[in-house]
């Protein structure tokens, strides 16, 4: 069974898939710092979603339709990059949330993350999402 078959439960005709190449999201180590006003999110985390709102208009990809329900996600990062896989995950989640591609990331049902050939993740990370 491939990776993408995975998130393909009892597919629908009317059911959205949507895949984005964002640049390597932030780790989740350095994605809020604190200040004397408290927690805040760091440079390194907005200017990576300002890069990828920028890569996704580039690439003409801005979905037209958000998955407003439950959904299944595969994030393919590229191994160009170094580190921990897992602590790329939070900073994709959130930023599909805020721009409000889909409702809320804890409609997430299912998901897979893996390390690929930098082709399949061109930007550094391919997210796959797929309504169910």
């Amino acid at each position: 069974m491939s990776e993408l078959q995975l998130i393909h439960e009892a597919p629908r005709p009317s059911s959205v898939e949507i895949v984005l190449d964002l640049p390597m999201p932030t780790s989740t180590n350095r994605l809020y710092g604190r200040g004397r006003k408290g927690v805040h999110r760091s440079a390194e985390y907005v200017r990576w979603m300002e890069e990828a709102d920028m890569a996704v208009m580039a690439d003409k990809a801005y979905p037209r339709r958000k998955i407003a329900g439950p959904f299944g996600v595969v994030i393919m990062l590229s191994r160009e990059h170094r580190g921990d896989g897992d602590n790329r995950i939070k900073a994709a989640m959130d930023w599909l949330q805020s721009r409000d591609i889909v409702r809320n990331d804890s409609d997430c049902q299912n998901g897979l993350w893996m390390w690929v050939a930098p082709e399949l993740a061109p930007r550094g990370c391919r997210v796959v999402l797929k309504g169910l």
